[in-house]
């Protein structure tokens, strides 16, 4: 009896652990390794993916935390725990071994900023950023899989550098996975045109960026307002939420959208970046690279490396499986560009 028992004990352990194990292989998931994890960006990017802003409720997500500060790194683990959130899988890892940073990723973040010392020249800063970066590439190229997509956020103004020394120096990564995000520097655009007009930023789409994704020197950048619209403006004839103004004619000042929105919108650029902005500019960028948000079909500028070149290309979100379309690109000769 008691050895039917451990039998039928032993079966039905077993296909307890099948039935879960089919139950996960259901669920799609994804490991994310995000550095300067301790930082205060990080803490604001991790509690909108943790809140299901980015990836959806379908998906659930492994957070691997990197930073060479473990203690503040584990503290912002214990509380991404905290906040009980049913798209986190497990409890975030934490590691400050440069080593095991990217293991097995599918995503990465490089929120790291490299700020330039005071006194300090162009060149030497430089320097240092390729130092840390081409050390993250190298890693990547050593440990990820060919479909990893690493993101760089425009937050200084090496971004586009940043992205082609990743590029450069993890050759088997497709370059159309190695992204530099410029929605931030779009959405600050849009907020610019939003004064001059009175009209709600939220409504006006496809506007392009071309050039530098930080947006921090004028004459290194341009604003495209050639494709834009604006939604819901009162000014119209015909207003309506399907209803839509060209941008040019609703500000009616060509010499204010060639020179002064550039202008502004690169002065808002180097004070900083504030921190819920700029994290929000990130993950409404990642949620789109990853949904393909096919419903708005809007246009966004993106930084991508080509053979020899950095590629500003505009792009629409399209299907999940291709993520991202190019739609035009404008070639730039990579060092005329970042220096």
């Amino acid at each position: 009896m008691c050895v039917e028992v451990a039998s039928e004990n032993t079966q039905l352990a077993d296909d307890l652990h099948a039935e879960r194990l089919t139950a996960d292989a259901a669920v799609k998931r994804v490991r994310l390794s995000i550095t300067s994890s301790a930082g205060p960006l990080a803490y604001h990017v991790i509690s909108m993916i943790a809140a299901r802003q980015v990836f959806g409720s379908a998906v659930k997500i492994d957070l691997n935390l990197c930073d060479v500060d473990t203690s503040v790194s584990s503290a912002v683990a214990m509380d991404v725990v905290d906040l009980a959130s049913g798209s986190v899988h497990q409890p975030p890892s934490a590691t400050s071994d440069p080593n095991q940073f990217f293991t097995g990723a599918d995503i990465i973040l490089l929120l790291d900023d490299v700020t330039m010392d005071e006194g300090e020249s162009r060149a030497d800063w430089l320097r240092r950023v390729y130092s840390k970066f081409s050390s993250y590439a190298h890693q990547i190229e050593a440990v990820c899989r060919r479909d990893v997509v690493v993101i760089v956020p425009a937050i200084n103004s090496a971004a586009n550098f940043i992205g082609s020394v990743i590029s450069r120096c993890a050759p088997d990564i497709p370059a159309e996975n190695i992204v530099v995000t410029s929605r931030l520097v779009e959405n600050r655009a849009r907020a610019e045109i939003s004064r001059r007009t009175g009209v709600n930023s939220g409504s006006i789409v496809d506007l392009i960026v071309w050039g530098d994704a930080s947006a921090m020197k004028p004459g290194r950048f341009a604003v495209d307002v050639s494709r834009a619209k604006v939604y819901d403006c009162e000014s119209s004839a015909v207003w309506g939420p399907q209803y839509y103004r060209s941008v040019d004619s609703v500000v009616a000042d060509t010499q204010w959208l060639c020179h002064d929105l550039p202008a502004a919108t690169s002065s808002s650029s180097s004070g900083g970046a504030p921190l819920m902005s700029t994290a929000s500019a990130l993950t409404s960028f990642l949620s789109d690279w990853w949904t393909g948000n096919c419903a708005s079909q809007r246009l966004h500028s993106a930084a991508v490396r080509s053979q020899g070149h950095v590629i500003i290309s505009s792009a629409k979100c399209c299907n999940p499986k291709t993520k991202i379309v190019i739609f035009v690109i404008v070639i730039i000769k990579t060092l005329h560009y970042i220096f």
